[in-house]
């Protein structure tokens, strides 16, 4: 069972890099006195996993002309019950790269997804709000978005989904 994912989860649309991970890296890794080959192909699976992923929700979102970043954004601006918030605390609760929150700010208000404003409290701080255009988009954009999460995870009963959220928290928590 173990091998039957390992090998789904890699050999997404017959992905080269499965022959190559499994051989060079297994084979060159065991001169190293801490390399353990499942620690390694796990990592290998989850990185590999959210390229599968993101290649695949990218493509998605291009056909409503949304990317990751800024569909996190308006996700972000489109929970926050009607507030404005300062561009600085959209940056921490963004799940992609905060690199150019402005840049990503400046997009949405481009294609009038958004509105900035100064922060009367703090002129060096822009308040942003999601306007009606932006939640017409999330409307029409989300029965899909959520339709290809229920389909991508079908094959897990509750049990395994439970199962495999905890271990990855576990993970994400050895990390820090």
């Amino acid at each position: 069972m173990k091998n039957q994912i390992t090998a789904a989860i890699l050999s997404a649309e017959k992905d080269p890099r499965v022959g190559y991970y499994r051989t060079k890296v297994h084979e060159f890794g065991k001169k190293y006195k801490k390399f353990d080959w499942p620690s390694v192909e796990i990592l290998l699976n989850l990185i590999a996993a959210y390229d599968v992923l993101m290649a695949h929700f990218s493509k998605l979102m291009s056909t409503y002309r949304l990317s990751p970043a800024v569909f996190n954004v308006l996700m972000i601006l489109s929970r926050s019950s009607g507030k404005k918030f300062k561009q600085h605390d959209v940056s921490k609760l963004l799940l992609v790269s905060r690199a150019n929150v402005t840049g990503l700010v400046n997009t949405l208000v481009r294609k009038g997804l958004a509105k900035r404003g100064a922060d009367p409290s703090d002129r060096r701080a822009w308040l942003v709000k999601i306007t009606k255009k932006g939640k017409a988009l999330l409307e029409t954009y989300l029965p899909r978005h959520y339709a290809e999460i229920h389909k991508i995870f079908s094959g897990f009963n509750p049990v395994e989904k439970k199962e495999m959220n905890q271990l990855i928290c576990k993970f994400k928590s050895e990390i820090r």
